[in-house]
Formats: C-alpha cells, sequence, structure tokens
C-alpha cells in the first residue's frame, strides 16, 4: 500500500466561508455531534464483533499488499528489497526473496501464478527493475528493467513501463512532456518480450485511468499530432492534428474517452472536451474548476471527476456538472481516483478515517479509547459499523472478505472481517 499526497496549491480564502458553513457549528458542538452519531450507530445496530486476525507483521516503514489468498509485505527502505508471502487462510509464512543485485520494491501485482513485484519510481529515484516471482513458491521467473502498467486483470503478460525516473515520477502525473524516451513492453509469463512500442521525448502521454485497469493511452506530440497506443497489442495509430495543442492544460485517458481540458481565463473555469478513442468528437462542457496547481481528470464511481481548485464531478455520456466541492479532496483510492460517493460528492463524516475503497463503497475508521471501530459508508449519512481491531489504523487494502492495514505501530494486521 501506497501513501498518497496531492498538492493543494494555494487555498482561496474566499472559499473559507463555504467550508464554513458546511460544518456550521463551533468545534465543541462538531465533537458533540460525532459522538452522538456514534452512540446512535452502536445503539441502531448489533454490536460490531471482534474480527479474526489472520496475522500480524512488522511493517519496518515497507510497504504491503493482499491479493490471490496472500499477505506480501516489502522491507521497501532496504536495498535489494527482502520481500515475505504469508498464507491468508492462517497466516504462515509460504515464502521470502530477496532479488539480486539493487533492486528496491514498492508494489505487487498478482498475474496468474505469478506475483510480480515493481518499484516506486519516486521512492527509489532510479529507473527500477520489477521481478516477477511465482506465487506459490517466490521462486523468480522474469526480470525487466521499468515498471508495470496497471492494466486489467486476465491479461496474457504484463506491460513493463520503461523511461527516465523522472518522467515515470512526474512527467505522467503532471502531464507534462517526456525529457527521453519511453518504452513500453509486453513481457508474458515466460519474460520473453512480445511487442515493443517507443515514445519520442517531448511527448505528453495520458495512460488510461480507468478503474479496471489501462487499455490504451494517448500520446500529444510536440507538434500537436495526436495519436494512441493500444496496451494489448502495442499497435500505435497515425498522428491526428487539431484535437489537442500546447495551450491545452490537460490531456486524459478514461475508459474509452479521451478527455482535453483548456483553463478558461474569462469565465475562470475550465473547458472540457471529450472525444471517443478514436478521436470523434462527443462533448464539450464549462466546469467550474480553476487552476490550483496541475490539473486532473479522474474516474470517481460512474462520473468524471475534474480536480482543481475544487473538485467537480461531470457525467462522461453527456458532460453534464453533477456535483461540485469548494476544495479539492485529500482522499484517494487504489488507482488514484478521489473518494468521494459519486452521486453527492459527500465526504467523509467528520471524525472518522477514509481507510479503503470496495467498489462504490468505502471503508471507515472511528478512534475510540484505544481500537478503531471499523464501518461501511456508501456515501449515506451514517456509516455502517462492521468490527473493531485494536490499535490505530493508517490505511488498508481489500481483497474480498480480506482487509489487511497499517497500524501506527509501523505493523500490518490481515483481518478476516464477520
Amino acid at each position: 500500500m501506497s501513501t498518497v499526497t496531492i498538492d493543494l496549491g494555494v487555498i482561496d480564502e474566499s472559499w473559507d466561508h463555504v467550508d464554513d458553513a458546511a460544518v456550521g457549528l463551533p468545534r465543541g458542538w462538531v465533537l458533540t455531534g460525532v459522538l452522538a452519531l456514534l452512540l446512535s450507530l452502536l445503539s441502531s445496530a448489533p454490536p460490531p464483533g471482534r474480527p479474526h486476525e489472520v496475522t500480524r507483521q512488522p511493517l519496518r516503514n515497507g510497504e504491503f499488499h493482499v491479493a490471490g489468498g496472500a499477505l506480501f509485505v516489502l522491507d521497501s527502505d532496504r536495498t535489494p528489497t527482502p520481500v515475505e508471502a504469508f498464507d491468508a487462510a492462517d497466516g504462515s509464512l509460504r515464502w521470502s526473496f530477496t532479488p539480486d543485485g539493487l533492486a528496491s520494491l514498492s508494489a505487487v501485482d498478482v498475474r496468474g501464478d505469478l506475483a510480480v513485484l515493481s518499484p516506486d519510481l519516486c521512492r527509489s529515484g532510479v529507473t527500477g527493475t520489477t521481478v516477477a516471482v511465482t506465487r506459490a513458491t517466490g521462486r523468480e521467473q522474469w526480470r525487466a528493467v521499468g515498471v508495470p502498467v496497471r492494466t486489467p486483470p486476465g491479461g496474457t503478460g504484463t506491460v513493463v513501463m520503461r523511461s527516465l525516473w523522472s518522467d515515470g515520477c512526474r512527467a505522467l502525473a503532471d502531464n507534462t512532456p517526456l525529457a527521453g524516451v519511453l518504452r513500453w513492453q509486453l513481457i508474458d509469463t515466460a519474460g520473453l518480450v512480445r511487442w515493443d512500442t517507443a515514445v519520442e521525448a517531448g511527448t505528453r502521454v495520458a495512460v488510461d485511468s480507468a478503474a479496471a485497469g489501462a487499455t490504451w493511452a494517448a500520446l500529444l506530440d510536440p507538434d500537436g499530432g495526436l495519436s494512441t497506443v493500444d496496451l494489448t497489442t502495442g499497435a500505435r495509430t497515425a498522428p491526428v492534428a487539431g484535437v489537442a495543442g500546447p495551450a491545452d492544460d490537460l490531456v486524459a485517458a478514461v475508459g474509452e474517452l479521451l478527455l482535453v481540458a483548456r483553463w478558461d481565463a474569462a469565465t475562470g473555469g475550465t473547458r472540457l472536451t471529450a472525444y471517443t478513442r478514436d478521436l470523434q468528437r462527443r462533448w464539450s462542457t464549462l466546469v467550474p474548476a480553476g487552476q490550483s496547481g496541475p490539473l486532473t481528470v479522474l474516474p470517481c464511481g460512474a462520473a468524471l471527476c475534474v480536480n482543481g481548485d475544487r473538485t467537480v464531478a461531470v457525467d462522461p455520456a453527456g458532460g453534464a456538472v453533477l456535483w461540485t466541492v469548494p476544495k479539492p479532496s485529500l482522499l484517494v483510492a487504489p488507482g488514484g481516483a478521489p473518494a468521494l460517493p459519486p452521486d453527492t460528492g459527500r465526504t467523509v463524516p467528520a471524525g472518522w478515517r477514509f481507510l479503503a475503497a470496495d467498489g462504490a463503497r468505502v471503508l471507515l475508521g472511528l478512534r475510540t479509547d484505544g481500537d478503531t471501530l471499523l464501518a461501511w459508508s456508501d456515501g449515506g449519512p451514517a456509516p455502517t459499523p462492521s468490527a473493531s481491531v485494536p490499535g490505530t489504523l493508517v490505511g488498508c487494502e481489500i481483497d474480498g472478505p480480506l482487509v489487511a492495514c497499517g497500524t501506527d505501530a509501523d505493523e500490518v494486521v490481515l483481518l478476516r472481517l464477520p
């Protein structure tokens, strides 16, 4: 699990009255309200039970991941990085693996019978190496320079992106031109390269941010030509002029839509235009989101969230604005999507902590007398209590009935919720 930080930029104080209005009460009354809400939850629902604790392991400022019936713990501060896999049924150690060389590892992606281990480019500060091991034994199968692309499960291999570490860390996230050449390669389970597609320096790259995983990417070259790459075949289309250009602040790919955003100084908003994947124009709308650092367009539920000096949800079918919150959300779910209920934009209730997202619902935590009360929220006015866990949980991952959470004691605990 990785911690994600969003730079809010300069917060305009003119919106303070909006935020205060959302609270509407002095702080003491807010605390009283939180306690009253907790009491009402506990009185109106069966008392939450203790979940089954499968295992608890030291984290050592590292990372963890739960998938494929195993808890993976990566000692990411060490180079090379030791990795341990624990059985999700009984917590026993399946295997431990330390790669040869200087591989720094922070993430795990389960692909069939393989666990693909990869670095965090921003954390490692180097191009990085991806290593694939068998899930059952931890035996190394192949390794490649670069990091894997988050593609849908069930593919025939792993798409690995090789680039300058600065391009992989910042240029793609900020939608700025590449400083060097970028390559995508599909590597099969035997470690063979099935296709190889290169992208020239100076190109702006937008990788599909669909919640299910990326299937394509949009490329804007320095001359204003827009092309696409199919991340299942490596095929690249010929560039088309006139769709986007240097004056556009953002080019984004989300599912089957290409989004082009341009700051509109006259209105203080952003002109958002949507195209199909084959560059056919769908709709255009003015979004009331201004500049506050890099602009982003990400999926949030069934909507698109435009994040600037505030967060605006847009209907991907026609561009209608669904809701607006005055400041960008600090909460980000796996894959980069803001953790906001897509129907209302309601943020997490006061006193609760966002822990993880599971489809349309989110897992929240509330510190109560040395324990953490876990509750599910679907965006309604009151979360639904699920279980109580000793200690303070600071972030979780969900895999079916399994929940793995970091703690303030620098541990990871694997739970099976009731």
